[in-house]
């Protein structure tokens, strides 16, 4: 009986990389929580926006641009967070699960990128 559990214990030892390596071939799996928790994430990541945006505006070009121009981006971004992460909490039922609604990181929304690229450095 011993040498069976020994012999087990062995042979998963040896098996558990060959099945490892296959499962990451395959990628990650998406399930109905990822598609939850990505929602709850951005729902909380939403108001972070705004100052994030302020700053990064602000960094690239004026501090006047990045308080006026950069807020309205942010608050833009942080809607637009805030929505894509209700609607993720609403449909986490339904797939797709592995396509977020939001591409960017906090702070480099297109609204931000196109507050930066509006008002010319020399200002």
């Amino acid at each position: 009986m011993r040498k069976l559990v020994i012999l087990a214990v062995l042979l998963a030892a040896i098996s558990a990389p060959v099945l490892a390596q296959e499962a990451e071939e395959e990628g990650p799996q998406h399930t109905i929580f990822t598609k939850l928790f990505r929602g709850v994430g951005n729902v909380i990541l939403a108001p972070f926006e705004i100052p994030v945006s302020v700053f990064n505006v602000a960094a690239d070009t004026d501090v006047f641009i990045g308080v006026t121009a950069g807020t309205v981006a942010g608050v833009a971004a942080g809607v637009e967070r805030a929505g894509a992460g209700a609607l993720d909490i609403v449909t986490f039922l339904f797939p797709p699960y592995d396509k977020p609604l939001v591409t960017y990181s906090v702070g480099q929304s297109p609204a931000t990128q196109a507050a930066v690229a509006t008002f010319p450095r020399e200002l």
